[in-house]
């Protein structure tokens, strides 16, 4: 039986699912982005549950994701 992917998030390395998952419960958290993102939030969640991933490993990871690809532009970045 051939195992079908639910959603978008299913598809994403775990770096990359961390650092959506912190971007946009930081944004919500701010106003920037509505409550109706709490969706995109449940469809992460599920995502990491079906990994066997903490939520407070999503939560924790994120922030040191976002801080490695900053460093990562402006080192690439300099001249």
């Amino acid at each position: 039986m051939e195992n079908k992917k639910s959603s978008l998030y299913d598809e994403l390395p775990l770096e990359l699912l961390a650092g959506f998952y912190y971007e946009i419960n930081k944004n919500i958290e701010k106003g920037i982005l509505s409550g109706a993102m709490y969706h995109e939030i449940r469809l992460m969640e599920q995502t990491a549950l079906k990994r066997g991933i903490s939520l407070e490993y999503l939560h924790d990871k994120g922030p040191c994701i976002i801080e490695a690809e900053k460093l990562l532009r402006e080192t690439t970045l300099q001249p």
